[in-house]
């Protein structure tokens, strides 16, 4: 029997066609699919010794993903979402939450991690797991550099700004005295390092006394008799909301007075439990644009949703601001990584990569956040005072030292 020559053609044509839909099946099967959310995770103390600072990024992200998904249009339409897993401080507990949430799939874009302990402690996990994690920035939870990134200026660097700054207006003929009275905790101790301590005597600042005290203790007059034997002008602390307060109010208590300076943490909360008078005239090393600046746009923008939400005056603290800088943070490289690779290349290498490839990154101009893949955490701060219970900035940004361990840098 005789093939015809239309016959031949419809065969042909046939083939064709199924080497077509084939083509396109494979095609169709390799594009890249948006996932329904894209999740963070908050690892944090919410209920336990640090609540009273760390319970406002609650409302803080919140607030925050609520602005990126309806005003951003989230990350190329797709919403960003956030789970929440309370430590209560306990570092064990922390650690738990940590090995469920890492069997997620998909796994989270970002981990905030808020304690320094439970920072630490997941260091090298992150790195194994290749998770991207923020953390607070005591130096060993972020170093050396791997899949963790700091909030803002590592501890130690935040003091170097206080004694660059102390330095210059020093208008006494005696060398400037200052003493640690400090949480005795991974967080407390964190400026305690050789490199604070050689970085203030090269800039000729005398450091006369280190104190510590706990986090639950309600007075430290006893290290403040001790400080003050020492004839210390400044008192530092790495504390944060209560620490603070304590502190002044214990001085006050005692009869003295005193000049006490800070960084990160000691903030808005610390002036609604000590009251504005008690914390008049005192210094911090921020790493944020005071919410105080009514005229900012980016705290505009943050006002108008905590108004709009309704949230009360104590959830008005720096956690509430960094929680808008870390959620506009990671949709900054999770956009990034999408933009230029696509979503089928989001994982944890891709994001770490555009994360170290920040650079003056300001995200609302909350904050300018550069990292490189050496350096993992920023190094801009703004000296601010306290007057009539505002923190009220009295300089501009400046950089910070860098006092990382030299094996680390």
């Amino acid at each position: 029997m005789r093939k015809t020559k239309s016959g031949k053609v419809c065969v042909i044509g046939f083939l064709l066609s199924l080497i077509s839909l084939f083509a396109f099946s494979q095609l169709s099967d390799a594009a890249p699919k948006k996932p329904e959310s894209v999740k963070v995770v908050f690892m944090g103390d919410v209920s336990g010794p640090y609540a009273p600072i760390t319970a406002p990024a609650y409302v803080g992200l919140t607030d925050a993903l609520q602005y990126v998904n309806k005003e951003l249009n989230g990350i190329d339409g797709v919403k960003m979402e956030f789970l929440l897993k309370d430590d209560g401080g306990r570092v064990a507990l922390g650690v738990q939450h940590y090995m469920d949430l890492r069997e997620m799939r998909p796994k989270p874009v970002m981990v905030y991690v808020v304690v320094s302990a439970l920072g630490e402690a997941l260091r090298e996990r992150f790195a194994e797991d290749k998770i991207v994690a923020m953390s607070v920035t005591a130096t060993p939870a972020i170093y050396p550099a791997k899949y963790t990134f700091g909030w803002y200026p590592i501890y130690p660097d935040q003091f170097g700004a206080f004694i660059d700054w102390l330095k210059e207006t020093w208008d006494k003929p005696t060398a400037p005295r200052v003493a640690f009275l400090t949480w005795d905790s991974t967080y407390g101790r964190a400026v305690m390092t050789p490199e604070c301590y050689a970085y203030a005597k090269s800039k000729g600042v005398e450091m006369v006394a280190s104190e510590l005290f706990n986090v639950r203790d309600v007075f430290v007059g006893t290290q403040l008799f001790r400080i003050k034997a020492k004839k210390a002008d400044w008192v530092y602390t790495n504390t944060t909301a209560n620490g603070p307060a304590l502190i002044k109010a214990s001085a006050r208590e005692s009869g003295m007075k005193i000049n006490l300076a800070g960084a990160i943490g000691f903030d808005w909360a610390s002036v609604y439990i000590a009251g504005k008078e008690i914390m008049e005239g005192a210094v911090v090393a921020m790493p944020y644009t005071s919410l105080d600046d009514e005229n900012h746009k980016g705290i505009k923008i943050v006002e108008k949703y905590f108004a709009k939400n309704n949230r009360k005056e104590p959830d008005r603290t720096l956690m509430y601001e960094i929680a808008w800088q870390l959620v506009l943070t990671t949709r900054e490289v999770v956009k990034r990584v999408v933009d230029r690779q696509g979503w089928e290349n989001l994982r944890g290498e891709t994001i770490k990569g555009e994360m170290e490839k920040l650079k003056d990154f300001r995200p609302l101009d909350l904050t300018r956040y550069t990292v490189t893949p050496k350096k993992h955490a920023p190094d801009q701060v703004i000296i601010m005072q306290v007057r009539n219970g505002k923190f009220i900035p009295i300089t501009g940004w400046r950089t910070c030292p860098d006092l990382r361990p030299q094996e680390f840098k």
